[in-house]
């Protein structure tokens, strides 16, 4: 019996020595611990002051530790617009610059500077590095650091930002251990499809995940039927927009596509976005977001725009659409009496899908370049629902030989 026992404590505390490969798509990471990693929900204070929601995961052996945070900057946008409509009248360091930089209460520069920030955290606490060097992990660039502390121990820490999120990854050992080098090097990253980051065909940074720069290789390295784009010969062949999101009051995922139009979404405060919409020379707001609108169409009636509510979902799934709403849409976009028009859907894919078919049957353009576009202002293979988009829009187009003339 206790030779039993021996064995099978000896057997548990190899085991739990064993690294292994931990996954967490909740969090978009997985990375190689030496055990199961114990998570705590903590609060991450960002550069600017904004409260981020964070998880730490840990794994302790012996005087060795091993940790990932990752902080969720995904929602600074809305706290930095809130920000900034608290601010007293001219408290430009306070309101920030509506620019592409800066952003409403400097939100954006807070997500530019996440890496940089997180590295001056990490040189306060350990003073100074013996090695600081650029890196990237599966396509996504980030930062590598190496200390030596005071009682000789040694720190091996990694630093990235990928969709939105920053991870800092750090292992500690003591004097005479080997440094942690695999477990700071095994990190990758899951995208919002379930993909992994290796797809990408050069490396990512900060501007993809605010979506001022297109995702490289929008199709990945599956290539352009992963998206239904058809081959990938023709997509490279056709014209490829170079459209940029724009920070726009009250808006998310601004989008400006050409003099008739502009898409995005969500409407982040109806006041704001539809005066500003208003200034800009905007005729009419059409929503096809669905959902409550009352709020949303007494506030561009107040600033003087026509409001259409024009929900095109078909069930309460994101990624069926009723044939003859779509059709109503595509009527009003293309009225030039509704021109300038801001197109508005819960998160930019289902309008940019809705802009694609309008460009091919209205205004004569070819699939492919129309996807081109479609894929630069919002309609990025980056969710589960998106390649029915894609199937839809091309089934559309092959059923509709033409639209009814606008009134």
């Amino acid at each position: 019996m206790a030779v039993t026992f021996v064995l099978a404590f000896v057997g548990s505390v190899l085991a739990q020595e064993q690294w292994v490969e931990f996954s967490s798509p909740r969090d978009g990471f997985r990375i190689t611990f030496p055990g199961t990693p114990g998570i705590e929900d903590v609060t991450w204070t960002s550069q600017m002051g904004y409260a981020l929601p964070a998880r730490v995961f840990t794994v302790d052996r012996g005087r060795e530790h091993y940790s990932v945070t990752v902080a969720d900057y995904r929602g600074i946008e809305k706290l930095g617009i809130a920000k900034s409509q608290s601010c007293a009248p001219g408290a430009e360091t306070c309101i920030g610059g509506q620019t592409r930089i800066v952003g409403p209460g400097y939100w954006k520069s807070d997500v530019h500077g996440a890496i940089t920030y997180a590295v001056f955290m990490l040189l306060r606490r350990h003073g100074t590095p013996t090695g600081m060097t650029w890196n990237w992990a599966e396509q996504v660039e980030g930062t590598l650091l190496q200390f030596t502390n005071a009682d000789q121990s040694r720190t091996s820490a990694s630093i990235y930002m990928h969709d939105n999120r920053l991870y800092v990854i750090e292992g500690d050992v003591p004097k005479g251990t080997p440094e942690p080098e695999l477990f700071k090097m095994s990190i990758g990253f899951i995208r919002p499809d379930g993909s992994g980051s290796n797809i990408y065909s050069q490396v990512y940074n900060n501007y993809m995940g605010l979506g001022e720069s297109p995702l490289p290789d929008l199709c990945g390295l599956r290539g352009c039927n992963a998206v239904g784009l058809g081959s990938g010969a023709s997509v490279a062949a056709a014209a490829r927009p170079r459209i940029r999101r724009e920070d726009f009051p009250g808006l998310a995922n601004y989008f400006p596509i050409d003099g008739t139009a502009s898409n995005g979404g969500p409407i982040q405060s109806n006041d704001w976005a539809m005066s500003e919409l208003w200034r800009r020379g905007f005729k009419s707001v059409i929503d096809i977001a669905g959902g409550p609108a009352d709020a949303a169409a007494a506030a561009a009636r107040a600033a003087g725009l026509k409001y259409f509510a024009l929900p095109i979902a078909a069930t309460r799934s994101p990624a069926t659409f009723d044939i003859a709403k779509v059709d109503a849409v595509i009527k009003a976009i293309s009225d030039p009496a509704n021109q300038p028009v801001y197109l508005n859907s819960g998160n930019g894919r289902p309008t940019a899908m809705v802009w694609m078919i309008k460009r091919v049957l209205v205004d004569g353009w070819s699939v492919e370049q129309a996807g081109a576009e479609a894929a630069t202002i919002g309609l990025v293979n980056d969710d589960p629902a998106v390649p029915a988009f894609w199937k839809f829009a091309q089934d559309y187009i092959v059923a509709h030989d033409e639209l009814p003339a606008p009134p």
